[in-house]
C-alpha cells in the first residue's frame, strides 16, 4: 500500500476511533455519526496509517509540521548533551485532549502522548464511577488517586490493561479493576475476573 499520499491529522484521528470502536463502541458510534463518518472511513484511514507511506514512519516533528501543519503549541528544553523538542495538535474529535510528540536529538525516534488540553477542566476522581469513557489519559490515571496500577498487556497504541484495586460502587467493597486504554485515553473500566480479584 505505498505510494498513498500522506495521512492527515483526521486521518489519525478516525485510525484511533477506529480501534475506539472495540474498546469504547457506544461513544466511538455516536461521535462517528457526529463527524459524519462510518466504521468503514475509520478502518480505511487506520490501513493509511499503519501501512500506508504515512506519518507513522516519520522520525521528526519537522515532517508532521510538513503534514499537519504548524502545531498549537510546541516548546524546547535541553538536557546535558540532547535537546528535546515538544509539539502539539488539537485533537478536534477531542476538544479536551491534543496529540504530542517528543523529539530526542540523540534519537531518530519520536514519541507520542495524549495530553489534556490546557482550557480543558481536569477530571474527577470521586470514585470508580468518574471513569467514564475518554474522561482521563493514561498519565492522568497513574498520577491520580486510583494509583498504582499494575500494567498487564499493550505496548502504548491499542488496547492498554492494567488492573487497579477501588471502592466498587455497586457493593461498596474494595476490588480489582481493569482498566482499558487506546492510544493513551481511557476507555472502559469494569470490575476483574474473579480469579484476579482473589489473588
Amino acid at each position: 500500500m505505498t505510494g498513498q499520499s500522506v495521512t492527515t491529522l483526521e486521518d489519525f484521528q478516525l485510525s484511533m476511533l477506529h480501534a475506539m470502536c472495540a474498546g469504547a463502541p457506544v461513544r466511538a458510534t455516536d461521535l462517528l455519526d457526529r463527524i459524519g463518518a462510518t466504521r468503514a472511513d475509520a478502518a480505511a484511514a487506520e490501513r493509511r496509517w499503519w501501512y500506508a507511506d504515512s506519518t507513522n514512519d516519520f522520525t521528526s516533528i519537522a515532517e508532521y509540521e510538513s503534514a499537519w501543519g504548524i502545531p498549537v503549541a510546541e516548546r524546547i528544553e535541553r538536557r546535558e548533551h540532547a535537546e528535546i523538542r515538544w509539539a502539539a495538535w488539537d485533537l478536534t474529535f477531542w476538544p479536551d485532549f491534543r496529540v504530542e510528540w517528543m523529539e530526542v536529538s540523540l534519537h531518530r525516534r519520536l514519541f507520542r502522548q495524549i495530553v489534556r488540553h490546557p482550557d480543558s477542566p481536569p477530571p474527577r476522581w470521586g470514585s470508580v464511577a468518574d471513569l467514564t469513557p475518554w474522561s482521563c489519559t493514561v498519565n492522568e490515571f497513574h498520577d491520580s488517586p486510583f494509583a498504582p496500577a499494575d500494567h498487564v498487556d499493550g505496548f502504548g497504541s491499542v488496547d492498554d490493561v492494567a488492573f487497579f484495586r477501588a471502592i466498587d460502587p455497586e457493593s461498596g467493597e474494595k476490588r480489582v479493576h481493569r482498566v482499558r486504554f487506546d492510544f493513551g485515553l481511557l476507555q472502559s473500566v469494569e470490575p476483574a475476573p474473579d480469579y484476579v480479584w482473589k489473588l
